[in-house]
């Protein structure tokens, strides 16, 4: 006797009529549909007298484990399961007891017997025996599973345990058995084993056994070697104890079957054949639909109304799917028996074994080559290093093959579609029933895999690079997820279609307003299209003045990167995704630029890395840019000596990002601000108006909505309208940031006793240091700095707020009239970080702002442009001081230098205005007209500060 790990069982004259068996005939079957151990009540017998007791005096104890034993014994015999139970419980606390205090037992009542043995109280040294006080178990029917539509046929016993209380051993012993009708003489079982650390109770065990010379089979994995069965008394006994040893960690993209917990599987099948053989007579078709003639009626429907043997085996699919609901019944023998074919079509209803049956009964009477296979939905990657048993199987679909093609056909799915069905299941292996018996086989995909999801993002991107564009998603699904949209189509409320459209937006990356969605079936209910209408944020990023478009694309994201680097490891496979096709198109619409748009990265693309295709097209014509990107799985697994080749095409593959540089006259939103907020031209901006409108609308009581359009207000230069929204806001809402936001609109209009106020709300609302300074700047700028200065007393923070605090002081005491004082504040900052960058800035635009000892200043800010992190500021910085030293040329190179790094930096183009200006240029006013427009406060400031504006 050896395991499955290495040699088999010898074979017996018992394989001659297990043998018998496999191919009896329906008669046969039907005759064995009533086993001798069966019934609906529970029975109180002594345990078998082949079941060795344990002594739960003898364990060790460890006071974490609830459970002191977890006893599980198995008797093997020809035709029967007999499984015994022994656990024993430490009641340490009321939560325990409440946990632990109600026992429970299931079985299944067609196939064999619940069979109570003991349940006791152990107290004291004493046992008080709970079944002989004349204490019984209530049976129930205990449908667990009946909301996932399956009736499983299980009854449930339960007990809440009399006399239980804290510092009591509770021991619950009994038995279950089980003669499967389907199986016949053959036996299976399986038992999840526990390895270290965990520790589920002190004493472990598994026990089987059975009679010398039946040929049982096992196994037990990964990472665990069993040790061969003892034979006594004409019995073979394997044991196993648990923990068992901790196992090896493996990588998560180690194919499952090293990743998988440890069972233990035993059976007395002799191999797939066989298990296939026994499955074969209740998949019979012949006479299947005698006397259904509306079925028959439908039957011929499809024969005439659909073209090809692939549109008329889609169409009986779709039959099934869609005329048959879900019901898996587990009675009578359900597990593995289907319900006829006669009684499916009465009752409109059955699990994945009866639409199984009755899609080979309508393919056969259509003439279509069709057989069942079993698979495995939970379990698929285990098939191959399984024992041959049924129970390595949760599922049961149809295989047709047409035109040398296998298709892959399950009942139980929804969306039926002729171009999807070619794409196969991802169950990895499959084993053909037939009554001569088949093998174990791979699922190959044999046909090109055809995408069930493509998009397409239709983003209208006139208006320029760093405005919201508007646009569409555009989702068009086949096969199950389109059946599933269309069904939802109706029930979804307004807030579901925006969420959900949210998700869909996602893929375009940054934050997505969504306006609408709406789904529109196709042809039938395999096809659906998803319209979403949003709001997008501009995919033009700008680094300093060059602006360019880089889209979320399958290769931008890809990664091969496994990990190997444990030498144990270095002969792991890859798994690979399973097949599955997707298309992502990006669409769009450009504006009519003096330069051109430049395409950086390879337009055409077709690379396979890591069993994943990548195909990319880009077309660049008549002021529309396409960028469509289609990513295949191909599954299966990357072999170790692939894996390094497969890093390397990664890495290729990422060197091919896409990216589009726009033209230096690409639109920017500062247009909005010439001639001031009051004359400015805002007709271009009308569509985004009205669809931030209608996001109002549809959300009256949001603050959310009306701060978006408060938003987009503001950057586009309408403080007004940006006013108005936030007061509507704040009319829904009083919070503190609301109140700070709207003080910052009220600086753009020049109002800053309204500022004030506001931000001394915000500050009473929710004070903090921020918000303090923030208060305290502005309070100087109503001519408070005395309020200024006693506010600023009341901040204390970490070295970040103790900066910002310094430099609120320092230009108060500027105002004040003793400057040097406030550069003393910025000595002390420096002493022990003499180089930072971010001072040093800060003090160069000081001594600038308030001309203090300005004509030593440009060493400061020579050192804060080196040090700097903030180059485009550092520059400005000293492009002031270059000025109150009247050095002009050299301020207008760091003007115009800090400008093409922050070409947004409003305050760097009024500085050049003023430059220009002093150097008697004609297009300073221009510059200085256009910074007023964009930031109107800014007005206020440079006047304090000496500048005639």
């Amino acid at each position: 006797m050896r395991s499955h790990t290495g040699n088999f069982t010898l074979r017996t004259h018992l394989a001659a009529l297990k043998g018998t068996l496999a191919v009896s005939t329906g008669l046969a079957l039907a005759a064995m549909s009533a086993p001798a151990l069966a019934g609906e009540e529970v029975l109180y017998e002594p345990a078998p007298h082949w079941v060795e007791e344990i002594d739960v005096a003898a364990i060790e104890r460890d006071p974490a484990n609830a459970q002191v034993v977890r006893d599980k014994q198995v008797r093997i015999e020809s035709g029967r399961l007999w499984e015994y139970y022994d656990f024993v419980f430490h009641i340490k606390s009321l939560d325990e007891m409440t946990r632990i205090g109600t026992v429970t037992a299931q079985w299944l009542p067609d196939k064999g017997d619940l069979i109570v043995h003991e349940i006791a109280i152990r107290r004291d040294g004493e046992t008080i025996d709970v079944i002989a006080a004349g204490e019984e178990m209530e049976v129930l029917r205990r449908e667990q599973l009946l909301e996932r539509q399956i009736l499983d046929g299980s009854l449930t016993a339960t007990m809440s345990v009399p006399g239980l209380q804290v510092g009591d051993e509770l021991r619950v012993r009994y038995s279950v058995t089980n003669s499967d009708q389907a199986l016949g003489e053959e036996v299976q079982t399986q038992t999840m084993l526990w390895r270290e650390p965990n520790k589920l109770a002190d004493f472990g065990r598994v026990v089987v056994s059975w009679e010398d010379g039946l040929p049982v089979e096992y196994r037990a994995g990964p990472d665990f070697q069993m040790s061969e069965p003892t034979l006594s008394d004409g019995y073979r006994r394997l044991e196993v104890t648990m923990p068992l040893p901790e196992a090896e960690e493996y990588p998560i993209d180690a194919p499952w079957s090293y990743r998988q917990p440890p069972i233990l599987q035993l059976g007395t099948f002799e191999d797939w054949a066989e298990v296939s053989s026994v499955m074969a007579p209740f998949y019979a078709t012949e006479g299947a639909l005698d006397g259904l003639e509306d079925l028959a009626a439908k039957i011929e429907a499809i024969r005439t109304g659909k073209t090809g043997e692939l549109g008329r085996a889609v169409a009986a699919l779709e039959l099934v799917q869609e005329d048959i609901r879900y019901l898996m019944n587990g009675l009578d023998g359900g597990n593995y028996i289907p319900q006829d074919v006669a009684a499916t079509w009465a009752k409109k209803y059955g699990d994945c074994k009866a639409k199984t049956l009755i899609l080979l009964a309508i393919l056969d009477e259509l003439g279509i080559e069709a057989e069942p296979v079993l698979a495995s939905i939970q379990r698929a990657a285990l098939a191959e290093s399984s024992l041959p048993l049924p129970g390595a199987f949760d599922h049961v679909l149809v295989r047709a093959k047409i035109e040398g093609t296998h298709y892959y056909l399950d009942g139980t799915g929804i969306g039926a579609n002729l171009d999807v069905v070619g794409n196969v299941p991802p169950f990895l292996y499959t084993l053909p029933i037939r009554p001569e018996g088949a093998a174990l086989e791979e699922i190959v995909q044999e046909i090109p895999i055809v995408p069930d999801v493509s998009v397409e993002f239709a983003l209208d991107a006139r208006l320029g690079g760093d405005l919201p564009m508007p646009g569409t998603i555009t989702m068009k699904l086949l096969g199950a997820g389109a059946a599933q949209m269309n069904a939802s189509a109706d029930k979804l409320t307004d807030d579901n279609k925006r969420a959900l459209g949210g998700r869909f937006a996602r893929f375009a990356g940054g934050e997505v307003n969504v306006i609408d969605m709406r789904i529109e079936q196709g042809a039938d209910d395999s096809e659906a299209t998803v319209v979403v209408e949003a709001l997008f944020p501009s995919l033009v990023q700008y680094d300093g003045s060059v602006g360019e478009i880089e889209p979320q694309l399958p290769t931008g994201s890809f990664q091969f990167r496994p990990d190997r680097s444990r030498r144990k490891w270095r002969d792991l496979p890859v798994i690979v995704p399973p097949p599955r096709g997707s298309i992502g198109t990006y669409r769009l619409t450009l504006p009519e630029t003096e330069g051109e748009f430049e395409i950086r990265g390879e337009r055409q693309l077709d690379m396979i890395v890591a069993n994943q295709r990548f195909e990319r097209e880009v077309t660049l014509a008549d002021g529309e840019l396409t960028i469509s990107e289609r990513q295949t799985s191909l599954g299966g697994e990357i072999v170790p000596e692939d894996i390094r080749a497969e890093r390397r095409k990664a890495l290729a593959l990422a060197r091919t990002k896409l990216k589009v540089i726009v033209p230096d006259d690409m639109p920017r939103r500062w247009r909005f601000a010439q001639g001031g907020t009051k004359n400015a031209d805002r007709s271009e901006l009308a569509g985004i108006e009205d669809m931030l409108a209608r996001m109002i609308e549809q959300q009256p009581d949001e603050t959310d909505p009306i701060l978006r359009r408060a938003n987009f207000r503001f950057v586009t230069y309408d403080f007004e309208g940006a006013l108005a929204d936030v007061n509507a806001a704040l009319e829904i809402e009083a919070t503190a940031k609301l109140f700070q936001d709207r003080a910052y609109v009220h600086a753009e209009l020049r109002d800053f006793e309204s500022m004030a106020a506001d931000l001394e709300d915000a500050w009473l609302l929710d004070p903090n240091p921020d918000r303090a300074i923030a208060l305290a700047r502005t309070l100087t700028l109503v001519g408070r700095t005395d309020d200024a200065r006693d506010l600023l007393g009341q901040v204390d923070g970490d070295e970040e707020v103790q900066r910002a605090l310094a430099y609120a002081l320092a230009d108060i005491e500027a105002l004040e009239g003793d400057g040097l004082a406030g550069l003393d504040r910025f000595a002390e900052l420096l002493l022990d970080a003499p180089n930072d960058g971010s001072v040093l800035n800060a003090k160069c635009w000081y001594m600038g702002i308030w001309q203090v000892e300005i004509a030593d200043a440009v060493t400061t800010c020579t050192r804060a442009v080196e040090n700097s992190e903030n180059t485009a500021v550092a520059l400005d910085s000293r492009a002031m001081i270059f000025l109150r030293n009247e050095r002009l040329d050299e301020a207008l190179a760091d003007a115009d230098a800090a400008l093409d790094l922050a070409p947004d930096q409003t305050e760097t183009l009024l500085l050049r205005g003023l430059i220009l200006r002093a150097m008697g240029r004609s297009e300073a006013e221009a510059d200085i007209a256009a910074a007023l427009a964009r930031s109107p406060r800014i007005r206020e400031d440079y006047r304090r500060w000496g500048f005639e504006l």
